[in-house]
């Protein structure tokens, strides 16, 4: 970039956070690209825990987390409208599955996913040129993440299910050009958890280690099946379309 220019802001104030676009406007004429990735967490459990159950808390997590994500793209859109740019939503797997230890966070990210699922479903009725895109993140072992879980904390997650920073920036720069949907990341871990929230009637008893054996047998074996049809049916298809092809 030729310039730069670095506008702080709290984002817990909703009300004035579109000011950030009013003055990136100013400086830079137009908005091309519209990057939502700011956000603020916590971690341990609701139930026991008052200052998370407390309105005016979890009312600044929203602020942050998803109010101010939705009063920046309404001011932002105008812009983007006439500039055909592209919006890179940072939401979380927390967003798609349920997460017991971090409860508020888990919400504001599932609104995100409605707002702005919804929010692309729109923009392609409309067939609008701004494009749009939802970060599906997993764990990404950032500086601050791993000063709040510690190092045994970041041992709870196997090498493959942690994303790499720099790795992760690349993604979501790509994303501005390429306009997927879902930008997923990291990829392996993030489907497996997906397919394991849809398929698995245990899910919350496995993600708390809670999971017996006989159910963990059950799991699998249905798995097995699922797995076994799906490729029957792929086979069948197969076949019918030799068929076809040898008819024609």
């Amino acid at each position: 970039a030729k310039r730069v220019e670095i506008f702080p802001y709290d984002f817990s104030n909703v009300e004035e956070s579109g000011s950030v676009i009013d003055r990136a406007v100013e400086v830079f004429g137009k908005i091309d690209y519209l990057v939502l990735n700011h956000a603020a967490m916590v971690s341990g459990f609701v139930s026991s825990n008052a200052r998370h159950q407390e309105t005016a808390f979890i009312k600044r997590m929203y602020n942050i987390n998803t109010f101010s994500f939705f009063e920046l793209t309404f001011k932002a859109l105008p812009y983007l409208e006439k500039s055909g740019g592209h919006i890179f939503a940072t939401s979380s797997m927390a967003g798609e599955t349920p997460t017991s230890f971090s409860n508020i966070y888990t919400s504001t990210k599932h609104a995100v996913n409605g707002f702005f699922y919804s929010l692309q479903q729109e923009l392609i009725a409309r067939k609008s040129s701004v494009g749009l895109t939802i970060g599906a993140l997993g764990f990404i072992q950032t500086d601050d993440l791993t000063a709040v879980l510690g190092d045994d904390g970041i041992e709870i997650f196997p090498a493959f299910a942690r994303g790499d920073v720099r790795e992760c920036a690349k993604g979501m720069m790509n994303s501005l050009i390429v306009r997927p949907r879902t930008f997923t990341y990291p990829w392996t871990s993030n489907k497996m958890q997906r397919l394991l929230w849809f398929i698995n009637p245990y899910y919350h008893e496995m993600i708390n280690g809670q999971l017996p054996l006989e159910k963990a047998e059950e799991l699998l074996k249905n798995f097995k099946e699922r797995a076994q049809e799906r490729d029957f049916q792929k086979r069948k298809k197969y076949r019918l379309r030799l068929c076809v092809d040898t008819t024609a």
